[in-house]
C-alpha cells in the first residue's frame, strides 16, 4: 500500500516518510506543494492548471516579489577584518566578506558580544585568516569511527577545513545535509573554499555558543567551550581585544 489515511484527521500520507499532503478539511498550501515539488507528472500538471487560471496581473506581482531578494545586513565590513585578521585589506576577497556577513545573519551571530567572539575565535583558528584547511594531512584520523571515518581514505578527504576546522565524514554529512550541498562530501577542499566561515557557524550554532555568549562570558570561557581546553588561549584574548576595538 502506497497510502494511508489518518482516520482523524482526514490527512492522506504516502509512503516511505508517510507526509500529510493534503485534507479535506484545509486548503491545500501553495508552499507546502512547492517544498514537495519533484517534477512528478501529476504536480506539473497541477502547476500548469494554476499558471493557466491566474491572471497576468497576479503572475506579475508574484514574478517581482519572488526575484527579489532583500539586502542582507552588513555586521562586519572589509577594513574592520583586516583589522582583527592584521592584514591588508586586498588580501580579503570580496567572497570572504559576503560570506562571513551571510553567516552571520543564518547563524544570528548578531549582537556585539556574539560577533566579538566569534571572529576572536576563527582568527586564532585559522592564524588570522590564513588557514582554511588542517595544516596536517589528516592521516591520523584513518579509522577514526567516533567521527564516521569507516571508510579508507575519509581521514584525509574529511580532515579539518574552515575557520573552526570542520572534521571527520560524520561531521561533514551533517553538514552537508544542513546546508543542502551534497558537493560538500567531495572534501575539505571544496568546503575550505566555499564555506570557511558557514562551517564555522554551523559548529557555533550546533554548540550553543550564542547562548553562552549572551551571558557575557571571559574568553576562557568562550575557548574551553571551542578548544575543549585552553589552547592558544593568549592569542585568542589577543584577536578579543582587536575585535571589541572594531565591533561596537
Amino acid at each position: 500500500m502506497l497510502w494511508r489515511r489518518d482516520t482523524r484527521t482526514n490527512d492522506v500520507y504516502f509512503r516511505p516518510n508517510f507526509r500529510p499532503i493534503c485534507s479535506r478539511e484545509k486548503m491545500i498550501s501553495l508552499m507546502e506543494c512547492a517544498r514537495w515539488y519533484s517534477d512528478q507528472p501529476h504536480q506539473n500538471h497541477a502547476w500548469n492548471y494554476l499558471q493557466d487560471k491566474l491572471d497576468e496581473e497576479t503572475l506579475r506581482g508574484f514574478a517581482e516579489i519572488y526575484r527579489t531578494v532583500p539586502d542582507r545586513p552588513t555586521y562586519v565590513s572589509v577594513h574592520q577584518l583586516e583589522k582583527i585578521w592584521e592584514c591588508s585589506d586586498y588580501l580579503i576577497e570580496d567572497e570572504e566578506i559576503t560570506e562571513l556577513n551571510k553567516c552571520l545573519d543564518r547563524f544570528e551571530i548578531n549582537t556585539t558580544n556574539r560577533i566579538r567572539h566569534f571572529l576572536s575565535q576563527t582568527a586564532h583558528e585559522s592564524g588570522g585568516g590564513k588557514w582554511k584547511k588542517e595544516l596536517s594531512n589528516g592521516a591520523y584520523l584513518e579509522n577514526r569511527q567516533d567521527l564516521g571515518n569507516f571508510n579508507e581514505g575519509d581521514g584525509p578527504r574529511y580532515k579539518g577545513a574552515g575557520y573552526i576546522q570542520l572534521t571527520g565524514r560524520y561531521n561533514y554529512q551533517a553538514f552537508a545535509d544542513y546546508i543542502g550541498d551534497p558537493e560538500v562530501m567531495n572534501g575539505y577542499e571544496y568546503v575550505a573554499q566555499n564555506y570557511p566561515f558557514t562551517s564555522a557557524g554551523y559548529w557555533w550554532e550546533s554548540n550553543d555558543m550564542n547562548a553562552l555568549c549572551d551571558t557575557n562570558p571571559t574568553v576562557d570561557q568562550v575557548t574551553k567551550r571551542v578548544n575543549g581546553g585552553f589552547n592558544g588561549l593568549e592569542d585568542r584574548k589577543h584577536y578579543y581585544r582587536l575585535a571589541t576595538l572594531q565591533i561596537k
